[in-house]
């Protein structure tokens, strides 16, 4: 017949079951027996009921503390004799109770072993508790060598010598050391420090920062920059966050344009000289443009002959205002056309609505 060990994860589920179990019943009994006391002096049954957390429950709380002080490699002398103090309470209140019913020894073992038996067991996990915290940190605990009954019995003094000798070397060779020097922070480059920035700023103000320095670089460049700061983004990543789409650009070459000509004409000869020119000091520019351009022929004469007639009078234009005049003139030619023919088609039309179809009056 053979057996079969149990899975690992059975055997803890099991452990931690168990002892669920036995700290439950310990805390009760233990709870229970705290209770008696309070209410034999009278203490509220409200406040009666929580004695064994004031004490038990105190206890472990305080072997936590020493649990997390082993984790954090501190000193957890203060935690421990806390513990023993309020377990050490609570067993002489579970004496005391079992002095109340006159049991005598029977009853002291009875009502004391739940609160001793919890204290025992919740000393049992933190040690163990304690052993791995210390492994962890690559402390070597010293360990009590195997020499047997047989060898403490037949050679105490030998074994002891023994056992002292391996204790001063375990001591002396620093094999198990509380606190290791720890080694000087390596000096930090001006990458690093830029790295730590860009990493806290975050992809969108690195490249900002980058373009920034590096006018005219292109995003493949900028890109570069941030891969040794390390931080990794794609050109195109750094072409959208500097909203720089990665279109052809288009150059215009302008065509050099030749020197103005200016457009001054000689001035007509047979004009030049005559008195019937009609004179325009006084006007504005636009009705001296409009009196030169009727008494030189109409409305569509040069304009650059327009300009030259003026500049004799001392008033000075150019071609481009002079067909601008010229354009408004013809425009309000036409509109004052428009509206005279307006008003005779509304005349003849009102005569008509009195008189019926003929001519006009």
């Amino acid at each position: 017949m053979t057996t079969t060990a149990s899975p690992p994860e059975t055997s803890a589920y099991g452990w931690t079951a168990a002892m669920a179990l036995v700290r439950t019943a310990a805390a009760l009994t233990a709870g229970w027996s705290l209770y008696v006391v309070a209410r034999h002096y009278h203490v509220p049954r409200p406040l009666a009921l929580t004695a064994g957390l004031v004490f038990d429950g105190v206890a472990y709380l305080c072997l936590r503390s020493a649990s997390e002080a082993v984790r954090a490699g501190r000193s957890a002398a203060g935690p421990i004799l806390a513990t023993l103090g309020m377990a050490g309470v609570s067993i002489y209140l579970n004496l005391v109770h079992a002095q109340f019913t006159d049991g005598g020894r029977p009853a002291e073992v009875l009502y004391a072993a739940p609160a001793i038996g919890l204290l025992v067991v919740s000393a049992l996990s933190w040690t163990a508790e304690r052993a791995t915290a210390r492994a962890a940190r690559g402390e070597i605990p010293m360990r009590m060598p195997a020499f047997g009954a047989l060898g403490w019995l037949l050679a105490g003094s030998k074994a002891y010598d023994a056992l002292k000798g391996q204790a001063e070397a375990h001591v002396t060779s620093s094999a198990s050391p509380e606190h290791q020097t720890a080694a000087p922070p390596a000096a930090r480059t001006a990458e690093d420090i830029i790295a730590a920035e860009f990493a806290e700023l975050g992809p969108a103000t690195a490249v900002q920062r980058v373009a920034a320095a590096t006018p005219g670089a292109t995003v493949a460049e900028i890109a570069d920059t941030l891969a040794t700061y390390k931080v990794t983004i794609t050109p195109g990543q750094v072409a959208l966050l500097l909203e720089r789409a990665a279109v052809p650009s288009v150059t215009l070459d302008r065509v050099p344009q030749p020197p103005a000509v200016d457009e001054q004409p000689a001035l007509d000869p047979a004009r030049a000289m005559r008195g019937d020119a009609p004179q325009v000091n006084g006007m504005s520019k636009a009705d001296a443009v409009m009196e030169i351009a009727w008494w030189l022929g109409g409305s569509k004469p040069s304009p650059a002959t327009i300009v030259q007639h003026l500049a004799l009078q001392g008033m000075a234009t150019d071609t481009a205002y002079v067909r601008t005049a010229l354009h408004r003139a013809r425009k309000a030619e036409e509109a004052a056309a428009t509206a005279i023919d307006a008003e005779a088609e509304q005349q003849r039309a009102e005569y008509e609505r009195r008189h019926g179809n003929g001519g006009y009056a």
